[in-house]
């Protein structure tokens, strides 16, 4: 994969919703790089307040502005705002892994418009199954992840509840001896829509920190003869959680470009 691209995947990550489908490469995304900013190692928080940056062509532009409120036990407000305008209003509820298990959002789409999206979410040891509620609170699809033993995605499964020819595939094989993917989709008449070949490393891991938060890495599908490494830089409050995200990359002998820059508010409970 280019590195333009993977810079605008992983920057602008933050604006895939959770109503979206999932496919092979959010899977990998929500993995490697997940939007989690509401997830704090210590502490118990009343608030997290968290300001995303992108930076493109030497121009830094505030992208993305949100507020997480904790006001009962596993259960998160959130309001998400774009260019100073709130763009999701939002409420996850969490199971006892932090994972969520309910989502619902009003978002406001491009042409002004505002709707209701629900999801109820629940896992077992080797899938994951995603359910949307319609209005009348009434399943209209289903989508059903497999993992293998590294957790990675091998099957994804997309059903349109109740109707023919209802379901359509994406089948995901890794040679992980030497680092490489094959991904083919199929639409929903069991046709080839799209296959595809790249690479996957499972040493993508450099460096860690004292933290255990990774600062050096190669990312998962990039090819590391083209010598791309990501850097992540932190700074910690004193529950040792961060609180300063900074991510750049560097090609070669190149100086490091910054890309990223992820700022957390954390207010704690007394």
């Amino acid at each position: 994969m280019r590195i333009s691209i993977i810079i605008l995947l992983l920057s602008f990550s933050s604006i895939k919703a959770q109503e979206q489908e999932p496919d092979f490469y959010s899977e990998i995304y929500d993995k490697y790089s997940p939007r989690t900013h509401y997830l704090v190692k210590k502490g118990k928080p009343s608030s997290i307040l968290v300001n995303d940056t992108i930076i493109l062509r030497n121009s830094e532009k505030w992208i993305e502005h949100n507020v997480y409120t904790f006001e009962k036990p596993n259960e998160i407000l959130v309001k998400k705002y774009r260019n100073d305008s709130l763009a999701k209003d939002e409420k996850y509820n969490l199971d006892s892994k932090k994972r969520i298990i309910k989502y619902e959002g009003n978002i406001k789409y491009s042409k002004g418009e505002w709707y209701i999206t629900r999801l109820n979410f629940s896992y077992e040891p080797n899938k994951k199954i995603t359910e949307k509620i319609n209005r009348f609170g009434k399943i209209y699809m289903r989508y059903e992840v497999k993992y293998d033993s590294l957790k990675n995605p091998i099957l994804i499964k997309s059903t349109i509840v109740g109707g023919p020819n209802s379901s359509r595939l994406e089948n995901i094989n890794y040679d992980y001896k030497n680092r490489i993917f094959a991904r083919s989709e199929f639409n929903f008449n069991g046709k080839i829509r799209n296959e595809e070949e790249g690479f996957f490393n499972t040493d993508y891991v450099i460096n860690r920190n004292p933290n255990n938060d990774i600062t050096k890495m190669y990312w998962i599908t990039s090819n590391k003869n083209d010598k791309i490494i990501y850097d992540i830089e932190y700074e910690y409050d004193n529950y040792g959680n961060w609180i300063k995200m900074i991510k750049s990359f560097s090609e070669g002998e190149e100086p490091k470009k910054i890309y990223s820059k992820t700022y957390r508010e954390i207010k704690y409970k007394n």
